[in-house]
C-alpha cells in the first residue's frame, strides 16, 4: 500500500474534515498499520501526532522537511491543540513551522525562502486539549486553511518583517543572539530538548542554538478566536501602510509618544478629553494618543504579539507609587495548570512585552509624561516569578491561613484586618501576591471577593480588645480577590535609566 494521491488542497481539506470526531486512538492504530505495511519508522515526541494523521489518516508518508507535506497539492499539514480556560479559547502552544536552516536558507528573498515554500499554504487541524483526559481520547474539532497571502495585510507585513529580521541576524553572524522575545508573530523558537547543543553554520561566526520558525502562542490564540470562534471587529494601531524595513513595531510605538514627552498631564487632559477620572485616566490618555478605539491591549497587534500597556507614576526618588498588578486569578484554575510555561502567570508576566509609560513631576511640581520604554522581564528574573507561582499553588493546596490582626480605619477606630499566607513583597524582591479589590471582604461573595472551595484557616488573636468583642469573625469560606504583582522597588530598577529630568 503506497501513498494516496492528493492533487489539490481541496482534496486534502475534505479528507481532513472527515477526521473530525475520530479519536486519536483510531488514528494511531491506522498509522501503525500504514507504517508496518510501508516499512516506515514510527516517530515519537512532539511530531508524533502530526505524523500519525499524515500516515494513518491521509495514507501519505512524511517527506522532506523543506517541502510541504503534500507536495503535489502544495499544502502543509499542522495538527495543534487549543484549550479552554478562565480566559476563553487559547492556543496551548506555539505552532512550529519547520527548522531554521542557518546555512542553506535563501536569506535574500522572503517568497523564495524555505520558510515560504513550506508554509505559504497551511491546513491546520485543531484538537482540544483537556487536562486529565488521555491523549488517545482526544480528537480533531476544527479545521482551518491558512494562506499567508490571504492573511490581513498588516499580518503579512509583520510576518515578513519578522522573517527579514531573522535573516539579518543570520547574515550578520548573530544567529547565536536570536531570541523569541525580539519578534512579533513569527519567532525563532528553541528547537530540541533545550540543552547546550549548538550548530555551526559559518566558520566566521559563533555556533548557534537550533531553532525553528514558529507562530507565537499569542498569535495562534488570536487567529483561532478570529477564524474559528467568532468574527469580531478588529482595531489596529498600525495604519494601512507598509511596515518600514528599518523600523520595528516597538520603534513606531515609541515614536508616536515622543512628541508628547514633557507635556503636563493637565495639558494632555485638555487635548485628549475623553478620559475617566481616577486610576484609569492616564491609560485613557495614552489610548487616545494612539487614536485607538479600544483599550491598547485589545488591539490586533497587542493581542497577537502579547504586548501589554502599563502606566507608571513615580515619586521624587524615582520609585513607582504602586506595584504593577495583573489579572485576578482563579484559585482552582491556578492549581489545575499543567506546567509553569502554560500558566496564566507565565503568559502575563514572563512571556509578555510591555509598553511602559512613565509619569513624574517636573521642577514646578506638575505631573508630566516623562518617558516611555519597551520592557520585558530579564531572563535572570524569570525564575523569581516562577517561585512565587509555585509558592502560591502550594499555599492553596496545603491551606490558606488568615491571621487576624489589629488596625485602624480612616476615622481612627480600632478594627480587625486579616493577613493571608501568600508570598509577600519580601519573598524574593521581584514579585508577590496580594489583594486586588476596592475593599477587603471575608464574609460573603461579591465583586471584591470569591468563595473558596477549601475554606481558609482563620487564626484569631489570643486576646480580643474589649471594643471588638462582638465583631463577627470570618468563617474562612470567602477571601478578597487576589492577583500577582511586580514589586514597585523591582520596577524602579528596571526603569531608572529611562527617567528624564524636566
Amino acid at each position: 500500500m503506497g501513498n494516496r494521491e492528493y492533487k489539490t488542497s481541496e482534496e486534502v481539506r475534505q479528507r481532513a474534515e472527515e477526521a473530525i470526531g475520530h479519536s486519536f486512538k483510531k488514528i494511531f492504530e491506522l498509522a501503525k498499520k500504514f507504517q508496518q505495511e510501508n516499512g516506515l519508522e514510527e516517530k515519537h515526541g512532539k511530531g508524533a501526532i502530526g505524523q500519525s494523521y499524515e500516515e494513518g489518516w491521509f495514507n501519505y508518508a512524511c517527506n522532506r522537511e523543506d517541502e510541504p507535506d503534500f507536495k503535489e497539492a502544495d499544502i502543509e499539514l499542522k495538527v495543534t491543540p487549543f484549550l479552554i480556560n478562565s480566559r476563553g479559547y487559547r492556543a496551548k502552544e506555539r505552532l512550529s513551522l519547520g527548522k531554521i536552516n542557518y546555512k542553506d536558507e535563501n536569506w535574500n528573498e522572503y517568497k523564495k525562502s524555505r520558510f515560504w515554500t513550506k508554509n505559504h499554504h497551511l491546513l491546520v487541524m485543531y484538537y482540544q486539549y483537556i487536562k486529565g483526559v488521555k491523549r488517545e481520547d482526544f480528537s480533531v474539532k476544527k479545521i482551518d486553511e491558512i494562506l499567508l497571502e490571504k492573511l490581513p495585510e498588516r499580518d503579512q507585513m509583520i510576518i515578513q518583517h519578522d522573517w527579514e529580521k531573522i535573516a539579518r541576524y543570520v547574515k550578520e553572524g548573530k544567529a547565536h543572539k536570536l531570541s523569541e522575545r525580539d519578534f512579533m508573530y513569527l519567532s525563532p523558537a528553541r528547537k530540541g530538548s533545550g540543552g547546550d547543543e549548538k550548530v555551526k553554520y559559518d566558520d566566521r561566526y559563533p555556533k548557534a542554538k537550533p531553532r525553528a520558525y514558529s507562530f507565537k502562542k499569542s498569535y495562534m490564540t488570536k487567529l483561532f478566536n478570529e477564524r474559528m470562534i467568532s468574527t469580531e471587529e478588529i482595531f489596529c494601531i498600525l495604519p494601512d501602510i507598509a511596515l518600514p524595513k528599518e523600523k520595528e513595531f516597538d520603534d513606531i510605538l515609541l515614536e508616536i509618544l515622543k512628541k508628547y514627552l514633557g507635556r503636563t498631564v493637565d495639558s494632555l487632559k485638555k487635548e485628549f478629553s475623553n478620559y475617566r477620572n481616577g486610576y484609569r485616566d492616564k491609560n485613557d490618555i495614552i489610548k487616545q494618543i494612539y487614536n485607538s478605539e479600544c483599550e491598547l491591549e485589545e488591539t490586533d497587534e497587542f493581542q497577537k504579539a502579547n504586548y501589554k500597556l502599563r502606566t507608571i507614576t513615580i515619586d521624587e526618588n524615582g520609585t513607582p507609587t504602586q506595584d504593577m498588578s495583573f489579572s485576578v486569578f482563579d484559585f482552582d484554575a491556578l492549581l489545575k495548570e499543567k506546567s509553569w510555561t502554560e500558566s496564566i502567570v507565565y503568559d502575563e508576566m514572563v512571556d509578555s512585552k510591555f509598553l511602559l509609560v512613565i509619569f513624574s513631576k517636573n521642577a514646578a511640581g506638575k505631573e508630566v509624561l516623562n518617558n516611555a520604554m519597551i520592557w520585558y522581564i530579564p531572563k535572570k528574573d524569570e525564575n523569581k516569578v516562577k517561585e512565587v507561582w509555585k509558592e502560591t499553588r502550594k499555599v492553596i493546596k496545603n491551606g490558606i491561613k488568615l491571621q487576624q490582626k489589629l488596625s485602624h480605619d480612616k476615622e481612627g477606630q480600632l478594627i480587625f484586618v486579616y493577613e493571608n499566607n501568600f508570598p509577600k513583597s519580601d519573598f524574593n524582591k521581584v514579585a508577590h501576591v496580594r489583594n486586588k479589590a476596592g475593599e477587603s471582604e471575608y464574609f460573603c461573595e461579591n465583586g471584591n471577593s470569591v468563595r473558596l472551595k477549601k475554606p481558609a484557616e482563620v487564626i484569631t488573636l489570643k486576646e480580643i480588645p474589649k471594643e471588638l468583642k462582638d465583631v463577627p469573625i470570618p468563617t474562612g469560606k470567602y477571601i478578597t480577590k487576589q492577583c500577582f504583582w511586580f514589586n514597585k522597588k523591582y520596577m524602579k530598577q528596571q526603569i531608572k535609566n529611562f527617567i528624564k529630568s524636566y
